[in-house]
C-alpha cells in the first residue's frame, strides 16, 4: 500500500494527480495478483522514508515512486506507540506512529482517508468530496476537491464549493503491533485525537 504524503501548504495539481496515479496503479496491480477469497499481504506501511516526487525526484520506476513530501516539511519523529483504544476486527493498518510527520496530511488512498497530524495528535478524516465523491487534494493549507473547487479546513469543515456535508472524520486507534488503525465503521466526532 502506497502513502502519499502531503505538506498541509500548497501542492500542485500535477504532483498530486501523478502522485495518487502511481498509488493507485499499484493497488489495482497488489489486487490483480490474488485469487478469489485470498487475502493481499503487504508489509508494514511507512517503513521506507517517503521521496520527493516533482521534477527533481529522481527514477519515476522506483519501488518508491507515488511518495510526496517537500523539504520544508520536515518529519517530527514519534518515539513512543500511540496511547489510545486498541482496534477491533475492522481497523486497518496504516503505519507507524513515526511515518505521519507534525504538519502533515497523509493520503492513504486504499482507505480513502488523510491521516493529519498537528498539536493535539492524530486524526483520520475522509479524503473524498462529500459533492461528488472526488479525491480531494491539498491546496493553500486546505483540502480541495479537483473537480468543482470545493475547500475543506483540515478539521474537514466546509469553507466554500457546491457541498452541503463536511468530511467525516474516523476512529483511530493503536494495533497489536504498535502501529496506527483506522476504523472507518466508526465516525467520531473532529475533536477527536490519537494521543502520539
Amino acid at each position: 500500500m502506497k502513502r502519499v504524503v502531503l505538506p498541509l501548504a500548497e501542492l500542485d495539481r500535477r504532483s498530486f494527480c501523478r502522485a495518487f496515479a502511481v498509488g493507485a496503479a499499484g493497488a489495482m496491480a497488489l489486487s490483480a495478483c490474488a485469487e478469489d477469497g485470498d487475502a493481499v499481504q503487504t508489509g508494514p506501511v511507512g517503513s521506507e522514508p517517503p521521496d520527493q516526487v516533482g521534477p527533481d525526484a529522481g527514477d519515476p520506476n522506483s519501488p518508491d515512486a507515488g511518495h510526496v513530501t517537500t523539504p520544508d516539511a520536515a518529519p517530527t519523529p514519534i518515539d513512543a506507540a500511540p496511547s489510545g483504544p486498541t482496534c477491533g476486527t475492522g481497523a486497518v493498518d496504516v503505519g507507524a506512529p513515526t511515518s505521519f510527520a507534525s504538519g502533515t496530511a497523509t493520503l492513504i488512498s486504499a482507505s480513502s482517508v488523510f491521516i493529519v497530524r498537528d498539536a493535539g495528535g492524530l486524526y483520520a478524516v475522509s479524503s473524498r468530496c462529500t459533492h461528488e465523491n472526488a479525491t480531494n487534494g491539498v491546496s493553500s493549507g486546505r483540502f480541495r476537491c479537483p473537480r468543482h473547487g470545493a475547500l475543506f479546513n483540515f478539521d474537514g469543515s466546509i469553507i466554500s464549493g457546491p457541498v452541503s456535508q463536511p468530511l467525516k472524520h474516523y476512529a483511530l486507534c493503536t494495533m497489536s503491533n504498535g502501529h496506527v488503525g483506522v476504523d472507518k465503521s466508526q465516525v467520531v466526532s473532529t475533536s477527536t485525537r490519537l494521543d502520539v
